[in-house]
């Protein structure tokens, strides 16, 4: 249900996630056939495993009736002995976010900021992702920048697929007619913060960290789209291509 009460199918996550794995499948065989990169083949089965990580535990948050709002409110039911959807699929992005560390070979400090930073940086887009499009439209400068730092090809196939998936989803999005769901904002986030933990200085990292931690702060004070909405460019942007109320209602036949 999107936040005018509508029932939509939350698909557009599987269908990012699919088109990722995909897209770096084909990448990684014609490598393979011309005999480039093979060695990475291992490697790139191990970010592939993550992110389906990360997008299994925004699926199981989605099929769950029962939901909690707030990570305050997951870590008190946590506090009482009571495991909630939200705290698996948070257990999946740190998982994920430690095995992509170690994958791509962080160690030391690094890991220990990469850690909750990709991981924050999941959740962060599960928390943009409360009206059509914007979780996405944050995505396509936060990938883009990332993509646009690469030095090398690594991670570069995984953020390009997300990127033309999140393009074409944005569409959908906007139009109403499907969502997100937690599933796909939380690979958008991964992918995004990933893809930023690679080519960030170690002192970019923290920076990066603390501004993640803010904005999980301020999402549970102020809200996020309290601030969005303040911001007159910003918002500006947040509504850019959103359907209005208008756009909503049934048209009327023609008269005879």
């Amino acid at each position: 249900m999107n936040y005018r009460g509508r029932q939509l199918p939350i698909v557009l996550g599987l269908a990012i996630t699919a088109g990722t794995f995909v897209a770096v499948w084909a990448v990684l065989v014609a490598d393979a056939r011309q005999e480039r990169l093979v060695h990475s083949a291992r490697e790139t089965m191990e970010v592939l495993a993550a992110i389906l990580l990360v997008f299994t535990g925004g699926l199981l948050d989605d099929v769950e009736p029962a939901r909690f709002h707030g990570l305050v409110r997951h870590f008190g039911e946590l506090l009482h002995a009571r495991v909630t959807s939200g705290i698996v699929k948070m257990g999946t992005a740190v998982a994920a976010a430690a095995a992509f560390g170690v994958t791509t070979h962080q160690g030391g400090i690094r890991l220990a900021l990469g850690i909750p930073f990709v991981a924050g940086a999941a959740n962060l887009w599960n928390l943009l992702d409360v009206a059509p499009g914007r979780a996405l439209k944050w995505f396509l400068p936060a990938a883009g920048v990332a993509l646009a730092l690469a030095h090398t090809g690594e991670f570069a196939p995984f953020e390009a697929a997300a990127l033309g998936g999140a393009v074409i989803a944005l569409v959908f999005d906007l139009a109403e007619v499907a969502m997100l769901g937690d599933s796909g904002a939380y690979v958008l986030g991964f992918v995004a913060g990933a893809g930023l933990l690679l080519r960030l200085s170690t002192p970019g990292l923290g920076v990066a960290l603390a501004v993640v931690v803010a904005l999980h702060l301020l999402a549970e004070t102020v809200t996020l789209t309290r601030l969005i909405r303040g911001v007159a460019p910003i918002r500006w942007l947040d509504d850019l291509g959103r359907l209005r109320a208008a756009d909503l209602r049934p048209k009327s036949s023609p008269s005879a």
